[in-house]
């Protein structure tokens, strides 16, 4: 009996050491977002946005609301994925509006108060937030 312990104690460690978790880290994309600017990929062009006009994305939970100059033109559920991307050929994070899986991907990055959304194709736009207080 005492062996059958031993043996079960140590399968059970192997089987609990090897078990690897994998580290998904979500970024930090919870609060209201001001549009700063949107960057045409083809061309460079970047068009700028004035603060206080409106210009507001916000997520909560699960849940986001566009707003243009103050009106809400889209609101629904979001979610984030992990997706091998075409640019860097790095795991990065997707944003997926209302459950589309079919749309253009496009990865998203949070550096301290900045949210940038990419389309992960080399001539594709960007679109720059700034995270309001």
């Amino acid at each position: 009996m005492k062996n059958l312990k031993t043996v079960l104690i140590t399968i059970f460690s192997i089987v609990f050491l090897s078990c690897k978790k994998d580290s998904v880290t979500t970024p930090r994309i919870i609060g209201k977002w001001e549009l700063t600017a949107e960057i045409n990929g083809l061309t460079g062009i970047r068009n700028s946005y004035e603060p206080g006009k409106g210009n507001v994305t916000k997520f909560t939970g699960n849940n986001y609301e566009v707003t243009r100059s103050g009106k809400t033109i889209s609101k629904g559920t979001y979610s984030i994925i992990s997706y091998q991307s075409f640019i860097t050929r790095k795991e990065e994070k997707q944003i997926l509006y209302d459950g589309k899986t079919n749309e253009t991907k496009n990865y998203i990055t949070v550096d301290n108060s900045t949210l940038t959304i990419a389309v992960d194709a080399y001539d594709g736009p960007s679109t720059i937030f700034t995270r309001m207080q």
